[in-house]
């Protein structure tokens, strides 16, 4: 809909500016065409309101022809026959309802007049075309701010909601209840299994909460947290969890996104390892190549296995890539017969991180 419709107040607005143009263009008539003021209104303001509604049709037209075409010939070409084939409507309607008065009146003094105010109609409808062509590309600019303005709130409230999720995710509250089972356990039966579980257990806390405020770390930061993830993690699911890495050495210096491995292991253990009786092997590949950090984590896929959308955390870990990396980073997700598998192509940095 046109912008000026949206709103009685906008089209009220419209109509009281377009007033004075039908007492300009009537008053014009007295001297054009030797007319009094009263046949000068009788004659053109019908005319004129017909124009008023010509002048807001052109708003469609360059809705449909945007200013931002590369075939300038086209542009120029379409608004051209547009502008002929209005104004050529516009002019004939008022001849015709000059006709139409010299029936109802009796006279022939309308279509006398109407001969000598055409040029000027014809005149004022080339004004009106390219004037309202301005105003409607200012008004389709402003509305394309507005959208673009709110898309980009949209995007920065998403990866705000995708931050608060992140950050609640750093508490683990599941992880720490399944690790002090377990500990309260090995504590009876190892007690040197139980002290090295607790050092594991608070360098992932304290990564957790001094590696949450940070936005990148360095590959060696990221691969220490998801060792003593796993390593508690492999006392309380036993042989059950395996693990097959492949971590190019030159990688580790590269700084990624924090947290932006951990939720592929966490996925797997979850969604895969903790679901089958004889557990499986997570795999992990981490390598420089072409410009990027390739990762690649997969699992064994499990019975009626959820795993396809990766429950909060791939989403999460998505949203906030597309953030960091201005779209730049990618995240693929495959879920095959056998295996689960989900890559990362996270662009290098070359910075230290933050």
């Amino acid at each position: 809909m046109h912008p000026l419709l949206k709103s009685v107040r906008h089209l009220l607005l419209l109509v009281a500016a377009w007033l004075p143009a039908v007492a300009g263009i009537a008053y014009v008539h007295t001297f054009v065409a030797g007319a009094s003021y009263k046949q000068a209104f009788i004659l053109l303001t019908p005319v004129m309101v017909l124009e008023l509604f010509v002048f807001l049709s052109i708003w469609f037209v360059c809705k449909s022809t945007p200013l931002e075409t590369r075939n300038i010939g086209y542009f120029l070409l379409r608004h051209l026959v547009t502008l002929v084939v209005m104004n050529a409507i516009w002019v004939h309607f008022a001849m015709l309802y000059s006709e139409m008065l010299n029936v109802i009146y009796e006279a022939t003094i309308w279509r006398t007049q109407f001969d000598s105010i055409m040029p000027v109609l014809t005149v004022i409808g080339v004004f009106i075309y390219f004037l309202s062509a301005m105003l409607s590309y200012l008004l389709l600019a402003l509305e394309q701010a507005r959208v673009s303005e709110q898309e980009a709130l949209n995007n920065q409230l998403k990866a705000s909601q995708a931050e608060l999720r992140f950050l609640k995710a750093t508490i683990h509250p599941h992880f720490l209840f399944n690790s002090l089972t377990a500990l309260s356990t090995l504590t009876k039966t190892s007690a040197d299994k139980a002290q090295q579980v607790c050092l594991q257990l608070a360098e992932f806390l304290r990564y957790s909460l001094t590696f949450s405020k940070k936005e990148f770390v360095s590959v060696s930061e990221e691969m220490d947290h998801i060792n003593n993830y796993l390593g508690v993690e492999k006392i309380r699911l036993g042989k059950r969890l395996d693990t097959a890495f492949e971590i190019d050495d030159s990688a580790l210096n590269e700084t990624i996104l924090s947290f932006s491995l951990q939720p592929l292991i966490e996925n797997a253990i979850k969604h895969s390892i903790e679901q089958r009786l004889d557990g499986g092997t997570i795999s992990l590949i981490l390598k420089k190549a072409d410009g990027h950090i390739f990762v690649n984590a997969s699992n064994p896929v499990a019975e009626n296995s959820q795993q396809t959308k990766g429950g909060h955390g791939l989403p999460n870990l998505k949203a906030r890539l597309e953030k960091a990396y201005n779209n730049d980073a990618k995240i693929l997700a495959h879920k095959g017969e056998a295996a689960f598998s989900v890559k990362l192509y996270l662009p290098l940095l070359n910075t230290e991180p933050k």
